[in-house]
């Protein structure tokens, strides 16, 4: 990134370190740095979930919000990363989208995927010993302030919102 400085009249471009450490190359994961945060194509895959997750967690200490959300925003992305390949077929690649940003009142989670209709809740306690899965939609209701579905070229999108305290 360059910004550009206003000094005696003149303007120089200077180079900007981003505060955000890219992960080194995956196959099949493309970043791109954003505003307060990041943009990644990808392919399902566990490297690319790794490297994902861990650059959703630097995204809060990076862009000067609360650090303590970005272990939040992790197991937020991990849940709607597993839900997507839950309910995706076994033998077809499994495109997604992931943004991630630093916001004035916390982070933003953005999870774009090709599954066709609405998340699905089940009815799964969260206590519950028996039970391998289910809870994912119940993790996101109370560790974010507010979740929306909505449209996305790949299909929908769930956007999450983490609120500072």
């Amino acid at each position: 990134m360059t910004v550009t400085v206003f000094g005696t009249g003149t303007l120089h471009a200077v180079p900007v370190e981003d505060p955000l450490t890219l992960p080194d190359p995956v196959p099949g994961l493309v970043v791109t740095t954003r505003e307060r945060g990041f943009h990644a194509e990808m392919q399902a895959s566990r490297q690319a979930f790794s490297a994902v997750r861990a650059l959703t967690r630097s995204v809060p200490k990076a862009y000067g919000a609360d650090p303590e959300l970005g272990e939040s925003a992790e197991l937020v992305l991990s849940e709607l990363l597993g839900n997507v390949v839950q309910a995706s077929r076994e033998t077809e690649p499994v495109p997604l989208v992931v943004e991630v940003y630093a916001t004035s009142t916390g982070v933003e989670v953005i999870v774009h995927d090709a599954v066709p209709g609405q998340p699905n809740r089940r009815d799964v306690a969260l206590d519950s010993a028996e039970a391998m899965s289910g809870r994912g939609l119940h993790l996101i209701d109370l560790l974010t302030d507010r979740w929306t579905v909505e449209p996305s070229p790949l299909g929908k999108k769930v956007r999450c919102h983490l609120k500072a305290e």
